[in-house]
């Protein structure tokens, strides 16, 4: 159980780091150096101790399920990170991945879920509705915020839709494992998925300074920009796709209930509201607050009926 608790506090972690670095670089820019640098230690370090597990077969669903969950789910936090904060932002992502997942696995897979679900989804959509409801003054929103909230989100939602469909991907990337009898360990996993979505990070960045839309934000010279914001970088860097999902991925070979690892990890977005106020000056309203805890008990409650 050790795994899944430093899991979700490395991954609150993570969220902090990368909304300070996506202040401080611009979400897509921010998003695309973070994945850069944890594809180039994930990689590296695979290529030097585990070769044999880039085989074929799985490498092409695992690189599959890093475009949509790397890639579109990543694009769409950082753009969140940057509008409506880390808290917010991580709990939206958190707690829509779930719903999303279902509803590809219903789609694709033929996974009809049972009636019992139905009433954590409706927590879950309550806890969410009273957590996003935005606030008639700034009280309870970082003061560094930049862009529309109603699109931060959107694109929270889109970093939802990413991580449930990319894990519904991933799933399918390990039923060819077993079936190929296979044993490709989480760091393996996580460093093939992460390269697809640098790719995507990259082609998206592109296109964003193509069409004059990134900008660096006002008030960070140059030397205070890159001695502030290495830092952050490298932490969101680590605390995500490099030690946080590698441990994840631990949890998940070491604790007998799958379902058990995603309910702990659930409990990110409570984690993070101490570090969002801290770090962000994001004082969540006692509404928020409060939907956030029915968002997560409803996640957690879904969780706990799948495993």
């Amino acid at each position: 159980m050790h795994w899944a608790i430093l899991t979700t506090f490395l991954f609150a972690l993570s969220a902090v780091s990368g909304q300070r670095t996506a202040i401080r670089l611009g979400g897509l820019r921010g998003n695309f150096f973070r994945l850069l640098l944890a594809t180039v230690i994930l990689d590296s370090f695979v290529l030097l101790t585990d070769r044999a597990s880039l085989a074929w077969p799985t490498f092409g669903w695992f690189f599959v399920s890093g475009l949509v969950g790397f890639g579109v789910g990543d694009i769409g936090l950082f753009l969140a990170y940057e509008r409506i904060g880390s808290r917010l932002a991580i709990l939206l992502n958190l707690c829509t991945a779930p719903l999303f997942a279902l509803a590809a696995e219903w789609l694709w897979l033929g996974n009809a879920p049972p009636p019992s679900h139905l009433g954590a989804v409706g927590a879950i959509l309550f806890g969410v509705f009273l957590a996003v409801k935005p606030p008639k003054e700034r009280i309870g929103r970082a003061p560094d915020l930049r862009g529309h909230f109603g699109f931060g989100i959107v694109w929270a939602l889109v970093a939802g839709f990413g991580q449930g469909t990319g894990a519904v991907i991933t799933r399918k990337a390990n039923e060819i494992e077993r079936t190929l009898g296979l044993e490709i360990n989480g760091v393996s996993e996580a460093a093939q998925r992460v390269l697809a979505g640098m790719l995507v990070a990259g082609i998206g960045l592109i296109i964003w300074e193509k069409l004059g839309a990134s900008r660096l934000p006002a008030g960070l010279t140059g030397a205070d920009r890159r001695l502030s914001t290495a830092g952050w970088l490298l932490m969101a860097a680590l605390a995500g796709p490099v030690i946080g999902v590698s441990c994840f991925q631990q949890a998940l070979a070491s604790m007998s209930s799958g379902g058990l690892v995603l309910a702990i990890v659930a409990v990110t977005p409570i984690v993070l509201m101490p570090m969002a106020w801290m770090l962000e000056k994001d004082r969540p309203t006692p509404l928020a607050a409060a939907g956030a805890l029915i968002a997560v008990t409803g996640v957690i409650l879904l969780n706990w009926l799948g495993a």
